[in-house]
């Protein structure tokens, strides 16, 4: 008998060491395959009608993506921000507020969190449990999931809520006018409300997932902080007295501004706008907007060059960290084809970066038929 569990003891090993061996080898083999990222620049702001965006949603429903990615924190990142980073507050905020409502029970775990995925899956209309999911998604850091998730309920399946599910609601959640001014998560003027949670509805994806990095957002903060005070300083120097060589220098930084929104409003429609947030071209204007003018003003008669150099550096490291992220993401779900949401200030760095990437092919909305 030892002879025997010893000879199935050493083909168990064998196995192993071959599953091993596979699992290696499917893993470089997804790696090695080449992954496509569209980067759609956003605004934050998109005030215009529903219908004005449809033409987007529609251009980026027929690229097919297998995930579409936002500029969020992933719940394990945002875990790990310093209680006194200012990108730490809404999270704070919201677990406050979650722990005041009059629903005390305690959240879903992981593991009831999946079955009630696959639950709606099967039928969307069990809104008590895509509450529960909401509230799942608050309490363990999950913005971007959370946000869809309240999008659906108060978009799409409002009209449909019973009673009995709307008093459910109000307890988990509050009313409609704190989801909104308190917790925040309802934001109905984003780009994720007018655009990327319609098209994940529409793609029949659940997820939104998150790149964004802020691992380096205090050292930006108070780079961007001592900038600002020397525009502030240098603009008072301008009212005071125009004529000097620092009132010329204030005037070419305030020209950065003008030529930005000139660009920007010269779109007839929301779609025009994003084709134009996407070139290459606004890049750059963002770029003097961002930065008081940038390079082409450093050593500029009382131009806070050092200041912004900081700036830049810490920029620089963000958006690397966010293009790392997106790869990470898309090789982690076996992704192919990915869509990313990401303020327009971010694109034609983040394209130069990913484009710098192994098997990584990028392009922007702008590039779209």
């Amino acid at each position: 008998m030892s002879r025997l569990h010893s000879y199935f003891a050493l083909n168990c090993k064998r196995l192993g060491l071959l599953w091993l061996i596979w699992c290696a080898a499917a893993t470089l083999a997804v790696a090695q395959k080449p992954l496509e990222v569209l980067l759609v620049g956003t605004s934050h702001y998109n005030g215009e009608s529903d219908a004005s965006y449809r033409p987007i949603i529609n251009k980026l429903k027929a690229y097919q993506p297998d995930l579409v990615i936002g500029e969020y924190l992933a719940p394990a990142d945002a875990r790990l921000l310093p209680a006194t980073q200012g990108e730490a507050r809404p999270y704070q905020r919201s677990l406050r507020y979650l722990q005041r409502r009059e629903l005390q029970t305690p959240p879903l775990d992981d593991k009831a969190a999946a079955a009630v995925r696959r639950q709606l899956r099967k039928n969307p209309l069990l809104h008590q449990q895509r509450i529960d999911l909401a509230r799942y998604y608050a309490y363990n850091h999950d913005r971007a999931n959370a946000e869809y998730q309240l999008y659906l309920l108060e978009e799409t399946y409002k009209e449909r809520l019973s009673a009995a599910d709307q008093a459910y609601y109000r307890q988990a959640f509050g009313p409609a006018d704190s989801l909104r001014k308190v917790l925040k998560m309802v934001r109905p003027l984003t780009e994720y409300h007018r655009i990327f949670f319609p098209l994940l509805q529409e793609l029949g994806q659940g997820q939104l997932y998150s790149m964004d990095c802020q691992r380096h957002g205090q050292a930006f903060s108070q780079a961007s902080g001592q900038a600002y005070g020397q525009f502030l300083t240098l603009q008072a120097a301008f009212k005071a007295d125009s004529t000097t060589e620092q009132a010329a220098t204030f005037r070419r930084m305030t020209a950065a501004k003008t030529a930005f929104f000139a660009y920007l409003d010269a779109a007839a429609t929301s779609e025009e706008a994003y084709r134009i947030m996407n070139a290459p071209a606004f890049g750059k204007l963002n770029d003097d907007l961002n930065f008081y003018g940038d390079e082409a003003l450093y050593g500029a008669p009382g131009f806070p060059t050092a200041a912004v150099q900081a700036m830049k550096t810490q920029w620089e490291l963000r958006n690397q960290g966010m293009c790392d992220n997106i790869v990470r993401r898309a090789r982690e779900q076996g992704a192919r084809r990915v869509v990313v949401a990401v303020g327009s200030a971010h694109t034609m760095i983040m394209h130069r970066m990913l484009a710098a990437m192994p098997n990584v092919r990028v392009s922007t909305y702008h590039d779209l038929p």
